[in-house]
């Protein structure tokens, strides 16, 4: 048997390790397919229009005689 350890990080959720085991003889193939089941993964997201920012920054670049 193998063992086949990772994780998965989401920066807002943090991590999650996982392991398993395959047998010997599983090719690349096969592994990476196991991975991609235990790392399946769903994201949703909502837009909503309507809203302006109270405070604006502006940038401009800084010349040489400015400083």
């Amino acid at each position: 048997m193998k063992k086949v350890s990772g994780y998965i990080y989401v920066r807002a959720l943090g991590q999650y390790d996982f392991e398993f085991y395959v047998e010997d003889n599983a090719t690349k193939e096969e592994i990476k397919k196991q991975v991609e089941d235990v790392a399946n993964y769903y994201i949703h997201y909502d837009v909503e229009d309507g809203y302006i920012a109270e405070t604006q920054t502006v940038y401009r670049k800084k010349y040489d005689w400015e400083e």
